[in-house]
């Protein structure tokens, strides 16, 4: 069985394939919201059993953001987040590869499982600008 590390290192850089594969590689760094996007994300996608090291975490998106933060330390890792200017962007590092060629080197899971990820934690930032949106009209 995979560590909680190794579990962590292929969820974030799965999670970076999938915003790769829908054309969205870029969010804003502020740690309350990554880790609220993370733990939507988490708490819908369908395959969390299959990192039980996470899901038994007190806080799962706690470990994903240290997995996030500490991911441009990565050697030989297939996708990196690289931080600047307030954001996360998401570096397919592997040159010249797509975000399909570089999903056999993310664990054994195919790309439309980590794309869904990708899209319910991207969704949550969309969930959250309707919400601040719907504020500023009753405002």
């Amino acid at each position: 069985m995979a560590s909680r590390q190794q579990q962590v290192n292929e969820v974030i850089e799965g999670l970076g394939l999938g915003m790769a594969a829908v054309g969205e590689t870029r969010v804003a760094s502020a740690q309350a919201d990554l880790e609220r996007a993370l733990s939507h994300a988490w708490s819908h996608w369908e395959h969390t059993s299959d990192y039980p090291s996470i899901e038994r975490a007190q806080r799962p998106e706690s470990e994903l953001w240290a997995g996030i933060r500490e991911s441009n330390r990565r050697t030989n890792a297939a996708v990196v987040w690289k931080e600047g200017g307030g954001h996360f962007i998401v570096d397919i590092a592997l040159s010249n590869r797509t975000p399909e060629e570089a999903a056999r080197f993310v664990g054994d899971r195919p790309l439309g499982e980590w794309t869904s990820l990708a899209s319910l934690f991207l969704g949550w930032f969309e969930i959250d600008e309707a919400d601040e949106a719907d504020e500023a009209d009753v405002g």
